[in-house]
């Protein structure tokens, strides 16, 4: 359970609403198909995977702003299901390195700035003749949100670094990941989910992107938060 004194306050970066729990679920269901990989892979190690991941990731975003959504919906489930097989190939490789963690963290970094553009490209395009929503709320919302990614970005990553630089980083806590990041509202599920909607319901996007803005900067806001209660007392 997360607590309020100093030390619950540097467990708490374990505790998580959704993704804690799943992520053994995941492992465990994936486990057939990562060990078959990590057969064919050998020294490849998981980087194929996640250089797959990322071109699944664009293929996504290229096929939302052309409109073509069902498409979109099935490559963005597939995207998350490849990022979700190269940590667990390289975990099961024994081959979990920084390396394979910073690029798999900038390709989710990168998808998650292109779909989002993609899929209002989408919903305003012309093609056919046809405009899926003449919202004009579409791109300013998009802005929010990247906004949102990016402020959210900062306020883990420096985090991250300030607390490898004090000893208290992933290593030293015995974490799998490659860096220490404060549990938050919106995290990897929330994040899949929230993607999933844009592409599933696009008439509505101007709903999913405010809402989307919305917890992305809450989360971002919980986590300054965090870290200024938890850097006093490391």
């Amino acid at each position: 359970m997360c607590g309020t004194t100093d030390a619950a306050r540097l467990r708490s970066v374990r505790c998580s609403v959704v993704d804690r729990v799943l992520r053994p679920v995941k492992a465990r269901v994936l486990a057939p198909l990562s060990a078959l990989l990590a057969e064919r892979l050998g020294r490849h190690g998981a980087l194929p995977i996640t250089l797959a991941g990322l071109v699944v990731g664009l293929a996504t975003a290229l096929a939302a702003a052309l409109a073509a959504f069902p498409a979109a919906l099935a490559l963005w489930l597939l995207n998350r299901l490849l990022d979700g097989l190269d940590g667990e190939v390289a975990r099961h490789l024994d081959r979990a390195d920084d390396r394979g963690g910073y690029l798999d963290l900038l390709s989710d970094l990168v998808v998650y700035a292109a779909v989002p553009l993609g899929a209002a490209a989408g919903v305003t395009a012309t093609l056919g003749g046809e405009v899926i929503t003449a919202s004009p709320w579409v791109w300013p919302l998009t802005a929010l949100l990247l906004a949102a990614f990016y402020v959210n970005l900062g306020s883990y990553a420096v985090l991250a670094a300030l607390l490898e630089k004090r000893g208290r980083g992933a290593l030293a806590r015995g974490d799998t990941t490659s860096m220490v990041i404060p549990a938050g509202l919106v995290e990897g599920t929330e994040t899949v989910l929230l993607v999933a909607a844009m592409l599933a319901f696009p008439a509505q996007l101007p709903l999913w992107l405010g809402l989307g803005a919305a917890l992305v900067a809450a989360t971002a806001a919980q986590r300054v938060w965090w870290a200024a209660r938890t850097l006093r007392a490391v």
